[in-house]
């Protein structure tokens, strides 16, 4: 998953109605790691294919463990960086927007993002969470550094 800021925006990508995941909901650009790759260079090929952008300071800023989403568990690997530029080459189907940060709180945000992104983004260390769902879509419980939010 990365966040990628440009200003006082972040881009996120609002997931198709049909989904299986968080239909509707906005969240960051996502995607699975393919054989042989390493995380970071999978965050940078989905962000490519995605979106077109190429970022150069792609960086770790958490870990969350994912258990019962749609009856599956996940690792999550939150990336960070910054855009040089705005302009984006989306895949067929894919809603990307620029989205002012302050304003965040006004969109229908998958349901983690509240409490996860103002952290991903402040900070510099990678921190670390786990986060329940109730085996489809409802999350039943998220912790971050073994804090419940």
């Amino acid at each position: 998953m990365a966040f990628i800021v440009a200003g006082g925006d972040v881009l996120l990508e609002r997931r198709p109605a049909g989904s299986d995941r968080f239909a509707g909901l906005w969240n960051g650009i996502g995607g699975h790691v393919e054989p042989g790759e390493d995380v970071r260079a999978a965050a940078r090929r989905e962000l490519r294919e995605e979106t077109g952008l190429d970022v150069a300071d792609l960086a770790l800023r958490a870990v969350v463990h994912e258990t019962g989403l749609v009856g599956h568990a996940h690792l999550l690997f939150c990336f960070v960086a910054s855009a040089e530029h705005r302009v984006l080459s989306p895949e067929p189907g894919v809603e990307l927007m620029w989205q002012p940060i302050a304003k965040l709180g006004e969109l229908a945000l998958v349901g983690d993002l509240p409490a996860l992104l103002p952290r991903l983004l402040a900070t510099r260390e990678v921190f670390f969470a786990t986060e329940r769902y109730d085996g489809g879509g409802g999350r039943l419980a998220l912790e971050i550094e073994g804090e419940a939010v």
